[in-house]
């Protein structure tokens, strides 16, 4: 690598990333440490207190405070449903209070990013919604510094998302005005999404397809079924919103009541407690403590198949969670979503799981016993090495590697 790309400097701005946990941690997390092979890389994150820590020498992180009490009502796996359902209640309360918790965030970032920016310029810098003010931190620098290229990371929609009041929906489109002004490239999770940024931002030059991928180099070559008779299933992750397993363990219910034979076991990880289990099942469901990541993985790869959950919604472009983890830890995939959206596509591109609508019990319940018969029988559907490969994150990042080079030289 040439050290023209090697010495470009780039800054990402983010509130995910570690030590929190969370899907959108690990995007920003990959982000950064793959960038950092190629780049230099700042990240500019929120924190308990201010401190800047050095993890390599093309990679420093700058840690910014925002609202301690919002930080004390973060959801933790281990709270009960009482406790779980209080927390939420007072975040949604605080807000109201609270108009914008992270303002002072924004505005102390901001003031960090132009420092570092007059010690050592940066090249390029890399902001991720939601929330907005990761974007609103890169509006302003970019309106000072004209010379620095932008490039926007959607994770979700903005004013497009069907779920948000006419007022923030208002505010967002106002953000959307100055990045499709001052943007140099978007970027999405999926192409639904990233097609919707293409029309609402026409200005933008470059978009690009960054899917979240996985994030590990574990290699299972055995793909054997468990020996025994017993149909293990696990999901990990935890339950929110509408993502609840009702429908699964209602369909488990009933082939437990109509199919003396089918026997399994349901391993549950990490979820909160937030969910109601048909006394039929007691002695079938297992709780479990969320694991760290390779741990996930690995139990995962023990299963005979793995359940995703997310109901059909009004937007598409939906990954689901850990649909990409799952593919990695070569066991099928049992997915009762939307059959219409990004995650089905892949499954059945892939081959490598059976497909069911979220909130149909018919359909829930004959994939559950069709992917039983095919473990009794002893087949069952992965995805190929090749394609498993395709969705490392690496792969993902290289992608934005040679929009950066693009930008940059």
């Amino acid at each position: 690598m040439s050290s023209q790309i090697k010495n470009k400097k780039i800054a990402l701005i983010t509130t995910w990333y570690p030590p929190i946990n969370g899907i959108a941690v690990n995007r920003m997390n990959a982000f950064a440490n793959y960038l950092s092979e190629k780049f230099e890389v700042e990240v500019f994150c929120l924190g308990k207190q201010n401190e800047t820590v050095s993890l390599n020498s093309n990679l420093k992180v700058h840690y910014t405070p925002s609202n301690r009490l919002f930080e004390l009502l973060k959801s933790n796996t281990k709270d009960n449903k009482i406790v779980h359902n209080g927390k939420t209640a007072l975040r949604v309360l605080l807000k109201k209070i609270v108009s914008n918790p992270l303002n002072s965030w924004k505005n102390q970032t901001l003031n960090k990013l132009k420092k570092r920016h007059s010690d050592n310029k940066f090249d390029l810098i890399i902001s991720s919604y939601s929330p907005e003010e990761s974007h609103l931190v890169a509006i302003e620098f970019c309106k000072i510094y004209g010379d620095v290229k932008w490039i926007a990371d959607m994770r979700d929609e903005m004013s497009s998302n069907p779920y948000i009041s006419l007022a923030l929906k208002n505010s967002l489109k106002q953000i959307e005005s100055e990045v499709n002004t001052y943007a140099s490239a978007i970027l999405s999770v999926s192409k639904p999404i990233l097609d919707e940024f293409r029309l609402i931002c026409p200005d933008v030059h470059y978009f690009e397809e960054i899917r979240n991928g996985f994030d590990h180099e574990l290699v299972f070559e055995n793909t054997e079924l468990s020996p025994d008779k017993v149909f293990n299933l696990g999901y990990f992750g935890s339950f929110y919103g509408s993502r609840k397993p009702d429908f699964v363990l209602e369909s488990l219910a009933v082939l437990k009541n109509e199919y003396p034979d089918y026997c399994f076991h349901f391993h549950i990880y990490g979820a909160h407690n937030n969910y109601s289990i048909p006394s039929i099942l007691k002695d079938n469901i297992f709780k479990h403590q969320g694991l760290p990541y390779l741990e996930a993985i690995i139990e995962m790869n023990k299963m005979d198949a793995n359940i995703l959950i997310h109901p059909r919604s009004k937007h598409k472009g939906v990954f689901s969670g850990k649909i990409f983890d799952y593919i990695s830890a070569k066991k099928t995939v049992l997915a009762f979503v939307d059959k219409d959206d990004v995650a089905a596509d892949l499954i059945r591109e892939y081959n490598c799981g059976y497909v069911a609508e979220f909130d149909i019990l018919s359909e829930n319940k004959q994939i559950l016993l069709n992917a039983f018969e095919d473990k009794m029988k002893g087949e069952f559907k992965i995805a190929s090495d090749a394609d498993i490969l395709k969705l490392h994150r690496t792969n993902q990042i290289n992608i934005l590697s040679e929009l950066i080079i693009k930008l940059t030289i």
